[in-house]
């Protein structure tokens, strides 16, 4: 079965929102793949404030995973799926600046870092 639901990984509320309507209507989730994201954006906020690549890439589909988490358990056997790129090479975690802003914005550099994220969520 398919169906669509209103999501913007960019607003943290749109998550929530998309996961407490997907748990009225539905109640199993067997698959999930965390594919969408923004690339090489110029020095862009999410809604909430986030540097757009890393809070679109990472914090969106960290939130939704993790707000679904007790469909896919009791869906078992589940899987979730999250969508990297070789670009996590070029990243850096540095945990004292994760919203980019005290370091000239280099975008291909955050990008990476997004990326990185996405490999250190599901290790």
């Amino acid at each position: 079965q398919l169906a669509c639901l209103n999501l913007d990984l960019a607003d943290l509320a749109s998550v929530r929102s998309f996961a407490e309507e997907f748990k009225k209507k539905y109640n199993s989730l067997h698959f999930m793949i965390c594919n969408a994201g923004v690339m090489a954006c110029p020095p862009l906020k999410t809604k909430d404030g986030f540097e757009m690549q890393f809070g679109t890439n990472h914090l969106g589909h960290f939130l939704l995973v993790n707000l679904l988490l007790s469909v896919l358990q009791t869906s078992a056997p589940s899987r979730v799926v999250v969508v990297s790129s070789m670009a996590h090479k070029w990243g850096k975690t540095d945990f004292d600046d994760l919203m980019s802003e005290r370091k000239k914005y280099k975008t291909w550099g955050v990008y990476g870092q997004s990326k990185l994220a996405n490999i250190l969520f599901v290790e």
